[in-house]
């Protein structure tokens, strides 16, 4: 358990997909949120606005029903009880103009008839009845609805909805289920003379029309439909059992014609039902947006943890010192960047390790050629001194005096307490050897040096400028003849040292080579501008050292620059390293 907890914290991994999962799921779940609540709520809104126009409008189709009939029945109970438009003798016209009579007032009554009128007839009280010759009096006589009537009947009387089965061409009880129901409204006679006494005045409307809205509302939206009469008598109910709730929707529509009550009721588990389809919806979005954000992130952020892992590798491979092992760069990102930039620190490290390295191989090949000078110096300084003291007994003075000048650069050659000398020192052992040069070649060449003064305490490693000049001498100058000028200067914490001659000049191609430190010399031949040069790096780093340019029969410059460093009073003479 404890490492499960520790791994989000340790893996920039788990962290990065932790985090794009957050900032997607974040927002997922907040506008989704939103939007659930206010499609819901414009359901729900549009589903209440629904169920109620349905409702009103089966009010105003019955409540317009209703109106059509009774004023049916008003007009007709108004033309039957004025004797002087309605004069019917006898049921069964006996003569000619009975029949007409009897015709022109059937003619009457069906002038009532529109396209929702199913039957207007008036039933005389012994089954007769005036009207389209469609039903059948007896079969009319044995309706429940019509034997419940009363005998004397006063008042009007709505039937409500049922199946008539008195029409002409009912058969069987099988026709029933696809009889159309009517609305059926019956209403006394005023007439109080002829065959019209007691009679009924029977108008039936097709209710067809009102059953597809209760079919609208009963079927498409689960409602649950009743009408009740003033009396509380039930006229209509939706078929099977409703137990009603609290929380249904309610719409009451009360019928102005004969205060009947359209109750309409809708369950709230229905209407909100629209909206749970909506939140299945939305919670398989979220998931699947989560799951899909889930596999983006993971797929990007190890993407970009591939690359600090294999980074990471290779740090771990260099810092067991396979220093060839290189960071893959493929991109140009931060991450790029940063493999490009380990990759310099790599090859600087290479550098760096290479330059040690070849340091320490020239400190130890000089400290070997070091050791090999100390043999025995002193053997070499005394024999010597007893030349020049033979030779000044024996009168030859020339030799004794080459003799001072040449133990004179010995020592400063031999001298090897101290690698970084004094540039007046140096100057000065070039002097001793100029003084040998001029006893062997005669005053056949000029010296001349500028800005020494200001540089003299400059520190110079020992023994680099003898050489120089004795390569001048030797390959240079023809019997010691030719210009030799020291020029000395400092800028910027550099000293610049330029050592000229209008000798005979270098070829380019040994001129190439001179410097060259991947050349393998065989031979001394260039061997000691090679070390003076190595001398400058070894104390001053690679960058410093000498250059040179020379000029086929024109002369040679050496120009050598370091960095500017004065002996402190208190310095080790043997400490020379910078």
């Amino acid at each position: 358990m404890k490492s499960w907890s520790l791994f989000p914290r340790r893996s920039i991994h788990a962290k990065l997909l932790a985090f794009m999962l957050i900032a997607a799921i974040i927002p997922l779940i907040t506008l989704g949120s939103m939007a659930y609540w206010k499609s819901s709520m414009v359901v729900r809104e549009q589903f209440s606005k629904s169920g109620e126009y349905i409702a009103t409008q089966l009010q105003i189709q019955i409540d317009n029903y209703l109106s059509q009939m009774r004023y049916m029945a008003y007009d007709i109970n108004t033309y039957v009880s004025d004797p002087t438009l309605v004069v019917m003798r006898e049921e069964q016209p006996k003569t000619y103009t009975g029949f007409l009579e009897q015709k022109n007032f059937e003619r009457y009554l069906g002038a009532h008839r529109n396209l929702d009128t199913k039957g207007i007839f008036i039933v005389t009280p012994s089954g007769y009845f005036f009207g389209e010759n469609v039903i059948n009096g007896q079969d009319l006589m044995r309706e429940s609805w019509w034997k419940a009537l009363p005998a004397k009947l006063d008042e009007e009387r709505w039937i409500g909805f049922y199946t008539p089965r008195h029409y002409v061409g009912f058969q069987d009880e099988a026709e029933l289920r696809n009889q159309e129901k009517v609305l059926g409204l019956v209403v006394p006679v005023l007439s109080g003379y002829g065959v019209l006494k007691d009679s009924r005045i029977l108008i039936e409307m097709k209710a067809g029309k009102l059953f597809q809205l209760f079919s609208q509302l009963e079927k498409d939206m689960s409602a649950h439909v009743t009408i009740t009469a003033k009396s509380g008598e039930l006229i209509y109910q939706t078929a099977g059992t409703f137990v009603q709730q609290e929380s249904d929707i309610v719409w009451n529509k009360p019928l102005e014609s004969n205060n009947w009550m359209i109750q309409v009721r809708l369950p709230y588990e229905q209407m909100n039902r629209s909206a749970e389809v909506i939140q299945s919806f939305f919670i398989a979005a979220l998931i699947l947006s989560a799951v899909l954000a889930l596999l983006l992130a993971f797929l990007f952020s190890r993407r970009i943890t591939g690359k600090i892992k294999r980074l990471q590798e290779t740090m771990r491979l260099v810092g067991t010192g396979e220093l060839q092992t290189r960071a893959e760069v493929d991109t140009e990102d931060e991450l790029g960047r940063l493999g490009v930039s380990f990759n310099q620190m790599v090859r600087r490290i290479q550098t760096l390790i290479a330059e040690v390295s070849r340091t320490e191989q020239l400190k130890k090949e000089a400290e070997l050629r070091a050791v090999h000078y100390q043999i025995n110096p002193h053997l070499l300084f005394n024999t010597l001194n007893s030349i020049q003291w033979k030779a000044r007994l024996s009168g030859a003075n020339e030799i004794g005096n080459m003799l001072y000048h040449l133990i004179k650069v010995l020592e400063g050659n031999l001298d090897i307490t101290q690698e970084l000398v004094p540039l007046e020192k140096e100057l000065q052992t070039v002097e001793h050897f100029l003084q040998i040069q001029e006893l062997r070649y005669g005053p056949v060449f000029q010296f001349e040096q500028t800005g020494v003064e200001a540089c003299r305490r400059y520190l110079i490693p020992r023994m680099t400028l003898q050489p120089l000049l004795e390569n001048i001498f030797f390959h240079a100058f023809e019997d010691g003849q030719g210009t030799i000028r020291i020029s000395v200067s400092e800028k910027e914490g550099l000293v610049t040292l330029l050592l000229q001659d209008d000798g005979a000049g270098i070829v380019p191609e040994r001129l190439a080579k001179l410097l060259d430190p991947d050349l393998e010399r065989s031979s001394k031949r260039g061997l000691g501008v090679y070390n003076v040069d190595q001398k400058f790096k070894l104390h001053f780093r690679m960058e410093h050292g000498m250059k040179i340019s020379s000029v086929r029969g024109e002369g040679t410059t050496i120009q050598i620059t370091w960095p500017k460093r004065e002996e402190l009073p208190d310095e080790h003479q043997g400490n020379d390293c910078g």
